[in-house]
């Protein structure tokens, strides 16, 4: 089902929706890239949009309009906060719908929580007129009857405990808010007023502190460890610098240099702090796929590369056996300067959290030291297998009718030390 079916079904006939999603086989990371990041980011888009272009009307005053650089980095930190939200709302979930006679899955949590969202996320575009945004108290009140009728069905609690159930949930949710409000006001996104605007991350001790704290639910968010963490504090500090630029363009009468920083400053967001790279050349990611999954030889190759608005990035995939034998697909890409975004699509797959059923099983795994997210559907042996490395580089595998040790066998195939040297060589 659609995007847009999806949303306006779960928003108008949540009744009748629920016991379809229930019925269907999705993966955590499915869920969370395919249908809450993309509506989780209505807000956040906005919200840019309502405070630097179209701005605030102030009567006898004119219209306020805040510097595009704080915006995109106040929409970026709301982004987060919303998928980070989101994830721990359905661990929470899962852990109390025993209490209320349902059952503890994960999978099911991230239904429950994820599509209840939907009102809340679609009014995010109330954002785009900021005077106009209290009207998302209705959407959040709707949101809650959403859940609620979605409690008995997906996660199985007991008709009659269900709004006790929804009700705790909610208190801790409020709890999650607050903690979120918290940060956020640390980074010093809520220090902005209209007679003097504050730039929302600089370099002043207190948002020094700020920094730190986002950094840390970011690093965590990502799988945890030195490297992810560093990743995440080199990636905050570089959005706050470049947003600080873009604040300080703004004294400046010459329009130019306001609109490059103010490009800058999106470009390190979409790069997620990270340099501007060049894309391995597709030809030269083929030569990272092996020449055979198992016993299954390479059948077809592809290679493609893309550039939009200067963001640039490549892929190649190959093809292994077919037919009565099954297949396996394996896909090297490099996402050039797609750190941020790549760093988003790794926080949705580390925050999975082992799940199993009748039906397959998924859960993030160690793969040769490295964190795979695995994936088992027991109809037609299906297997899915993700890997990003350092925030740019992604391999994926899928199978159909063979076991997963022949999947995990290509995904071992693919050297990533090879990977990273020819990263580093196309600088």
């Amino acid at each position: 089902m659609g995007l847009v079916d999806r949303a306006t079904n779960v928003t108008l006939r949540p009744q009748s929706e629920w016991p379809v999603i229930a019925a269907e086989t999705n993966s955590f990371a499915g869920i969370f890239t395919g249908y809450v990041a993309p509506l989780a980011a209505i807000g956040p888009i906005a919200l840019v949009i309502g405070l630097s272009i179209i701005g605030i009307g102030i009567p006898f005053v004119g219209t306020y309009r805040a510097p595009l650089g704080t915006s995109l980095m106040q929409g970026f930190l709301t982004f987060v906060m919303v998928l980070v939200g989101v994830a721990i709302m359905s661990v929470i979930a899962d852990a109390l719908a025993p209490r209320f006679g349902g059952r503890r899955d994960v999978v099911a949590a991230l239904k429950l929580v994820g599509y209840s969202y939907t009102p809340a996320f679609i009014a995010g575009v109330l954002g785009i007129f900021p005077p106009f945004t209290f009207l998302e108290i209705f959407a959040g009140l709707w949101t809650l009857y959403v859940f609620y009728r979605g409690a008995p069905v997906l996660l199985m609690c007991a008709k009659d405990k269900a709004l006790a159930y929804t009700a705790t949930c909610v208190a801790c949710g409020v709890v999650l808010g607050f903690v979120m409000m918290l940060v956020a006001g640390a980074v010093g996104f809520t220090r902005g007023t209209f007679a003097r605007h504050v730039p929302g991350i600089s370099a002043v001790s207190g948002d020094a502190q700020g920094r730190a704290v986002v950094s840390q639910i970011l690093g965590s968010a990502m799988g945890g460890g030195s490297n992810n963490e560093q990743s995440a504090q080199k990636m905050v500090d570089a959005i706050a610098s470049a947003g600080a630029d873009a604040n300080r363009s703004q004294t400046s009468d010459d329009a130019n240099a306001q609109a490059q920083a103010d490009i800058n400053a999106l470009n390190t967001v979409v790069r997620g702090g990270k340099a501007a790279v060049t894309p391995i050349a597709r030809d030269q990611l083929k030569t990272l796929l092996p020449d055979s999954a198992g016993r299954l030889a390479r059948t077809s190759s592809e290679g493609s590369s893309t550039t939009i608005a200067g963001i640039a990035g490549s892929s190649a995939s190959a093809t292994y056996g077919g037919g009565a034998d099954g297949a396996v697909e394996v896909d090297v890409s490099d996402l050039g300067n797609l750190g941020g975004i790549a760093a988003i699509a790794n926080m949705a797959a580390t925050l999975q959290v082992e799940s199993e059923s009748d039906s397959g099983y998924e859960k993030n795994v160690d793969v040769d030291g490295r964190r795979v997210h695995e994936k088992w559907t027991n109809a037609n042996k299906h297997s899915e297998l993700l890997e990003i490395i350092d925030n740019r580089y992604a391999i994926s595998v899928t199978g159909t009718g063979v076991d997963m040790d022949t999947a995990l066998g290509a995904l071992r195939s693919v050297d990533v030390s090879k990977f990273q040297a020819l990263g580093a060589a196309s600088h």
